[in-house]
């Protein structure tokens, strides 16, 4: 018999479709558990929605798929169900374009420890903003001086005096971002 803590242990498994091609079977499976956490998350009026569209639109959703399809994928699964989730686009290196969890404590634990592997592997990076800029921070994640947005991005950008958070346009707003992470060249 095992105990609680080893129960839970057996129970978490880390998918990573788009990565591990045995995996991209589990894309489907748990695609629309994987987009109800991401829209949740965006969900908060200060963030805006998803992508900066109007949070709980059509339009939303329909992006939110459109990255499940076409990006890499790692996402913790406990007892079948999605707990955490980011996805990635390629460039320069892995770029994290949406995190997400189920809003539980263990969700959160489980974002917070793929967010600090990519850190300790240094292969991923990403704009990040309030709580998430300030969980990155926490975890020593470097920051990726503002000067390099233009080039990393291909967006314009209006960079801070202290050349590490900057403005840009995202759904016809104005946001401040830090890019944080390793990027590679």
């Amino acid at each position: 018999m095992y105990s609680f803590i080893e129960f839970t242990r057996l129970d978490e498994r880390v998918i990573s479709p788009g990565i591990n091609p045995d995996h991209e079977g589990l894309r489907e499976k748990h695609r629309q558990e994987m987009h109800d956490l991401i829209q949740k998350s965006y969900s908060d009026p200060k963030i805006g929605g998803y992508g900066g569209l109007k949070s709980g639109s059509k339009e939303e959703s329909d992006s939110i798929h459109h990255d499940i399809t076409h990006s890499l994928i790692k996402a913790t699964v406990r007892g079948g169900h999605v707990t955490a989730v980011n996805l990635y686009k390629k460039q320069y290196g892995r770029k994290s374009i949406a995190v997400g969890t189920d809003g539980t404590e263990q969700g959160k634990k489980d974002m917070r420890k793929n967010k600090l592997e990519d850190h300790e592997q240094k292969r991923a990076w990403g704009e990040v903003s309030g709580a998430p800029e300030h969980i990155a921070r926490k975890m020593g994640v470097p920051v990726i001086p503002a000067k390099r947005a233009k080039e990393l991005l291909n967006k314009d950008v209006k960079a801070h005096p202290d050349d590490e958070h900057y403005d840009r346009p995202i759904g016809g707003e104005v946001h401040t971002k830090v890019m944080m992470g390793h990027v590679k060249k």
